[in-house]
């Protein structure tokens, strides 16, 4: 593979880290940043050991459009976000 496609694809892959209400340790993904919003805060659900809800991940104090790509919900390369249920709390 060459540098400049290396570079390219690391361009499409967002490292992020994420906290949980129940954890006092985040966790670190990388990500595709097209992957849907309420696929990466399910993968994360189940990182964490949540098995129900509805899980979606929040920037700040604004809870992401699950149905939004990560790039399109406004997520960049080292956010640190928070796994939240849109349902409540998780």
């Amino acid at each position: 593979m060459s540098e400049e496609h290396g570079q390219r694809a690391e361009k499409q892959t967002l490292h992020l880290t994420v906290y949980a209400p129940k954890s006092t340790e985040p966790k670190t993904f990388d990500w595709s940043k097209h992957l849907a919003v309420g696929e990466a805060a399910a993968e994360a659900a189940a990182a964490f050991g949540y098995a129900s809800g509805t899980p979606s991940l929040a920037k700040g104090d604004e809870v992401l459009d699950r149905a939004k790509q990560l790039v399109a919900a406004g997520v960049r390369d080292g956010d640190t976000l928070t796994l939240v249920d849109v349902g409540g709390g998780v």
